[in-house]
């Protein structure tokens, strides 16, 4: 009876490692991509076409800026957003907004700027498009970026009231003449020519604990206890199961040789009185 249900627990305890096994595969070759409805844009025969749509060349802009525009090639490998000051020296380098996407945009958002670490001042805006065979194009615009906020207007001095004199006429109140002030913009600091040039970084960091290989890695750490402890638990209940049955042979075994001979005496030595 014993050894029934020891097999019957071996084959449930392997069903389920076969189910958890199944489970880590599918955890850690990662989540699958469903084919989305949208087909990714091609160029029609062999058009090369690059284009930022928006901002255009002249705008002014502020805080966080969405690039909209056209990355079509036959030949497409990549494109990169990237920006200098205008104009640019020649020893200041391009500095990228996003890292390099390997995919065509027709008319679509390209990236997003973060404008707000920037100087007010005159930029540069270039998208490049990276071919197969070495060779790349780019499309630049030419823009304003201004952060500052304007200066509020200083509050006017109270105009004070002539006293009037018996016997003469109160004059009435007199216009008083408005003082307007344009807006000035606060000056931020001047950046050190030849400097670096402060790089945005990515939305999301790679230490961020939602970064796939962090919520890969806890699956993986997950799956790994769940086997554990079920293993445990199979371990326990083999030993259990197999303490159990010998406990019930020695118990018989006991009574046999001891319990069993003395009822017998017992019982003999009360029918001789």
């Amino acid at each position: 009876m014993a050894s029934i249900k020891i097999k019957n627990a071996l084959l449930v305890i392997l069903e389920l490692a076969a189910l958890l096994l199944a489970s880590a595969q599918t955890a850690l070759a990662g989540p699958v991509l469903q084919d989305d409805d949208t087909p990714t844009p091609t160029p029609e025969d062999g058009e090369s076409r690059i284009l930022i749509s928006s901002p255009e060349s002249g705008d002014s802009v502020s805080g966080w800026v969405t690039i909209v525009g056209t990355t079509l090639d036959p030949d497409f490998r990549s494109y990169r957003l990237e920006y200098a000051p205008d104009p640019t020296p020649s020893d200041v380098p391009w500095a990228e907004i996003q890292p390099p996407v390997e995919q065509q945009v027709r008319e679509g958002t390209l990236g997003a700027w973060d404008t707000t670490s920037l100087e007010d001042g005159f930029y540069i805006l270039r998208l490049v498009i990276e071919r197969n065979d070495g060779e790349s194009s780019d499309y630049e615009i030419h823009i304003q970026v201004a952060n500052a906020t304007a200066t509020p207007l200083p509050t006017l001095p109270p105009t004070p009231t002539a006293t009037s004199i018996p016997g003469t006429a109160t004059p009435g109140p007199s216009p008083t003449p408005l003082i307007w002030q344009p807006p000035t913009r606060t000056p931020r600091p001047t950046q050190t020519p030849g400097g670096p040039t402060s790089t945005p970084q990515p939305l999301l960091q790679e230490d961020s604990p939602l970064s796939p290989d962090r919520l890969r890695q806890a699956a993986r750490r997950g799956i790994y206890i769940a086997l554990i402890t079920f293993g445990v638990l199979a371990f326990y209940s083999l030993l259990r199961l197999a303490i159990r049955g010998e406990l019930r042979e020695r118990w018989w075994d006991f009574r046999r040789e001891l319990i069993n001979p003395l009822i017998d005496a017992l019982t003999r030595k009360k029918d001789d009185r």
